[in-house]
């Protein structure tokens, strides 16, 4: 049973997306620093008590030392409300989207985000690249290795959002697909299933789950390839392009990395768990002060629980404290994610250092809560993905609308100081304020250029969006229960008029092999729905998609 009442989990949900911001903005602080460095970042000796103003050199040795006001989160918490924007008012995941707006922009106003995740962005925002097939390869990284926590550190609102704690079919499913955009190694992905699986337990229990309840959530790690055969996309273009590019099977990788998670949770578990000192002597022994392992996605979700656990008889803020001062660790990431786990346990104080942007992270909390009683009616609106075009270069992401500055995929923007010179020409930083709340520094031109109406948010909600789950209905519905292929075989096609996308490429695509009067009748049946264009639109590509695929892997053959 579900802990507590619908307010009960509201106020819940508040809770933990503020501790989430604190623990991220106080961590920051001390982000990849030793002792002098955050001394000379805050100007006071000694540990970090609480959110505190402070100077950070922004852009590298050609940047800008930019004063970040108390409470300055990092890419963590930017990424989160990203997430959050991107979940409708009817809990769907509008992953195209974030893939192709949010994560693109987002570029333009990182705080202390990390390789992994900024070649992840950057590699979006090539018009050929969805987010099911981002495999990048660059000298610095490479997709199938990307087992950071750029991704368990900001999937969070999905719980928040989920109607039912019970069923980890209404949030994995998300999660999974949220991870996959950017990050292709399973411990990556599985970081961010495990962090998802503790913080519903936290609100269907209303406890921390203990040392020996972390070993089950290795079952959860498992069900990472039945998630991702029963969705089309994954199934269709990302999984054979996956084991080709990894090696192995997602289920071989799986079921080692869960084997692997069991392995850390036993050495976590010899220590007592009862001090700040116990926790640093599971963090050293983890690897968790050395570079190389330092940002494992896998690592920073235990971690997150090992915090959480150990430093329990503390309060929230005692608790980051402690843990953002562990130099040399993952400071900023292990406290977000021990943040919201802390936040989301009954009758918890809110946070009394200051928290940059609190009252839109509180609103934002509201409106998943919302979500999650399907009593929303708001939904973030984006600029329509069908003439969305990003700039080649991410200082021309801020712009100029008129007599206005305005942000590509997000909308006005008001400057909050004069700009930040910095050694490159054409360039600098500046803070400014978006129209729902959140502060962003921007790196822009000296003189920024003129922005189209077509990168700015549409009127209307987009369709795939908004009134329909679409191609994403029946995974949340039938996750964990997918029919044998014998039996879909033999599955008469559905007389439905309007079918949702991912039924209606199923049939097309893998019942009836490209049947062209399947095809057609679907097609035809778009034109007579409501917003038949856009879900036209939508089906010939996954089609079309989906037979180039077919012919070049019979043509490799």
């Amino acid at each position: 049973m579900t802990h507590g009442t619908p307010l009960d989990r509201r106020e819940r949900t508040i809770s933990s997306a503020l501790w989430a911001a604190y623990g991220d903005a106080i961590g920051f602080t001390t982000e990849l620093a030793d002792a002098s460095l955050v001394k000379r970042r805050t100007g006071q000796a000694g540990p970090v008590a609480t959110t505190v103003p402070w100077q950070r050199l922004i852009g590298g040795r050609f940047g800008a030392l930019i004063d970040l006001p108390a409470g300055t989160y990092s890419d963590d918490t930017q990424l989160r409300l990203a997430t959050g924007r991107s979940i409708r008012h009817d809990g769907f995941f509008d992953v195209e989207s974030f893939a192709k707006i949010e994560l693109p922009v987002w570029l333009a106003y990182s705080l202390g985000s990390g390789i992994g995740s900024k070649t992840a962005a950057s590699s979006l925002s090539s018009s050929s690249t969805t987010w099911y097939s981002n495999f990048f390869r660059t000298t610095k990284a490479t997709y199938v290795d990307g087992g950071g926590n750029g991704a368990a550190m900001r999937v969070q609102p999905h719980v928040w959002a989920a109607t039912d704690l019970r069923k980890p079919s209404s949030y994995l499913g998300d999660v999974v697909r949220n991870s996959i955009a950017t990050h292709g190694h399973v411990r990556g992905i599985a970081g961010a299933m495990i962090h998802a699986e503790a913080l519903a337990f936290v609100f269907r229990e209303g406890k921390l789950p203990n040392p020996d309840q972390w070993m089950t959530f290795s079952s959860t790690v498992r069900l990472l390839p039945e998630i991702v055969h029963s969705d089309s996309d994954l199934r269709t273009f990302w999984l054979p392009t996956w084991q080709r590019e990894s090696g192995c099977s997602i289920e071989d990788a799986s079921f080692t990395v869960a084997d692997e998670w069991r392995e850390s949770c036993a050495i976590a578990g010899s220590s007592p768990l009862e001090t700040r000192e116990d926790y640093i002597v599971v963090v050293e022994r983890l690897s968790g002060l050395r570079p190389e392992e330092r940002g494992s996605g896998l690592k920073a979700s235990l971690f997150s629980l090992c915090a959480a656990w150990a430093l329990r008889r503390r309060s929230p803020s005692e608790t980051l404290d402690l843990v953002a001062n562990l130099l040399n660790s993952d400071t900023d990431t292990i406290a977000t994610m021990a943040g919201a786990l802390i936040g989301a346990l009954p009758a918890q104080p809110l946070p009394e250092g200051v928290v940059q942007d609190s009252d839109y992270i509180r609103s934002e909390a509201v409106r998943l809560f919302d979500v999650s009683q399907r009593q929303s009616k708001q939904s973030f609106t984006y600029p329509d993905l069908l003439h969305w075009q990003l700039p080649k270069s991410p200082l021309d992401v801020l712009g100029r609308e008129e007599e206005r500055f305005a942000l590509h995929g997000l909308g006005l923007v008001e400057a909050l100081n004069e700009p930040y010179a910095t050694r490159q020409a054409d360039t600098a930083y500046q803070w400014f304020r978006l129209p729902f709340g959140q502060t962003v520094l921007c790196k822009r031109r000296s003189v920024p250029r003129p922005i189209p109406p077509t990168a700015l948010p549409t009127p209307e909600p987009l369709l795939a969006a908004v009134n329909t789950r679409n191609r994403y209905a029946m995974h949340n519905q039938e996750l964990f229960t997918s029919k044998p292929e014998e039996e879909l075989k033999n599955e008469v096609p559905s007389e439905q008029h309007t079918q949702s996308l991912d039924v209606a490429t199923d049939e097309a695509i893998i019942r009836s092999e490209f049947n062209p009067v399947v095809i057609g009748r679907q097609l035809l049946s778009y034109a007579d729905a409501e917003n038949g264009l856009e879900l036209a639109v939508a089906y010939a590509a996954i089609v079309v998609k989906a037979r180039q695929a077919r012919l070049k892997r019979n043509k490799s053959r």
